[in-house]
């Protein structure tokens, strides 16, 4: 069984990581609550002894196996996905389940980003949209912006983002994004 690691892991591990040391050059006092990036989803910003921090778009931790188990989502996709294991990011608050074949010889990714989402958000787009072959294209109609790629589907939803990779069906990772949206 192999292990993939999400694509916006990569580009969003950079982001998290400046977002978090501009975070400690902030104030230190009395931090209070904005809206990150323009979306629905509220950001809050807390301080402590060790300086402010970013809290998710959630405010919780998301178990993606539990809220889509491996019958759904190969119901959803047509694949004969009959394993899910989580494969979480907990410092970058993502929240990622690898669904698999018994065999493993199929299998997709679902992930939820609930930390700097509109800042990765913007990165896949800025990199699917230049890239030859991407076959980068606007979604809409799901969620606040949405775009599908070679890579597959992603979402943002305010401040948090749902993404559905490695399934050929832009048309059931969508389905597979609206399942597990209102879930969260």
């Amino acid at each position: 069984m192999s292990i993939r690691t999400p694509l916006r892991l990569a580009a969003v591990a950079p982001v998290a990581l400046a977002a978090t040391l501009l975070a400690g050059c902030g104030s230190a006092a009395g931090g209070s609550p904005t809206t990150g990036g323009g979306g629905s989803q509220p950001q809050s910003v807390t301080s402590g002894s060790g300086g402010a921090s970013v809290t998710d778009g959630l405010g919780h931790p998301v178990n993606v196996c539990n809220l889509l188990p491996a019958a759904a989502v190969a119901s959803v996709s047509g694949e004969p996905i009959t394993v899910a294991q989580e494969q979480d990011t907990a410092s970058y608050k993502l929240w990622t389940c690898n669904y698999t074949s018994a065999a493993g010889t199929s299998g997709l990714d679902i992930s939820v980003l609930a930390m700097d989402a509109v800042a990765g958000y913007n990165s896949e787009v800025q990199a699917n949209s230049t890239v030859d072959g991407a076959n980068y294209q606007q979604i809409t109609g799901l969620g606040d912006k949405a775009f599908s790629s070679i890579t597959g589907v992603e979402a943002l939803f305010g401040n948090v983002s749902i993404s559905v990779s490695n399934l050929a069906s832009a048309t059931a990772s969508e389905a597979l994004i609206r399942d597990l949206q209102p879930k969260l």
